[in-house]
């Protein structure tokens, strides 16, 4: 990966919308060779996927919160279930297996308590390997985005 690559990675994390034009106004490249380096860089997994970030209060979904879970076993098997059971949890906007005083960090987005509460109530039900948890309330965010420093 040289320069420019790094230049382009840098902008498109900011605007994914640009064109080949748009981006080729801003790199020293033509609009082909943009598009082929976008593409090599997609077909290389450097950029994983290109999506829209959704503001949450604008669907409605006002209240995050940050969910530590203690587990009680770290059985393969368990383990393998309650991710799965995660990556369909629609309510788990991210979520980190991690070291620490904790075993996952949730980043869930619910419109309210209550749906928070019922997500909590399944949660518990439907996993016996969750220990228990905690709920952090975000009050305020104050960075928000999924730029990586490239470089």
């Amino acid at each position: 990966m040289d320069q420019l690559d790094k230049r382009l990675l840098d902008i498109v994390q900011d605007n994914a919308d640009l064109t080949s034009e748009a981006l080729s106004a801003l790199v020293p490249l033509s609009p082909s060779a943009v598009q082929r380096r976008m593409a090599r860089l997609k077909k290389e997994g450097v950029i994983s996927r290109t999506v829209a970030l959704v503001d949450p209060k604008a669907v409605g979904r006002s209240l995050t919160i940050l969910v530590e879970i203690e587990i009680q076993t770290e059985h393969r098997q368990s383990l393998e279930q309650f991710q799965r059971w995660l990556q369909g949890a629609d309510e788990v906007q991210s979520g980190w297996y991690v070291t620490g005083s904790t075993d996952y960090v949730l980043l869930v987005t619910v419109r309210d308590l209550e749906e928070y509460n019922q997500f909590i109530e399944v949660l518990m039900s439907e996993n016996p390997i969750v220990r228990r948890y905690t709920s952090l309330v975000v009050l305020r965010t104050v960075k928000s985005g999924f730029k990586i420093k490239i470089g």
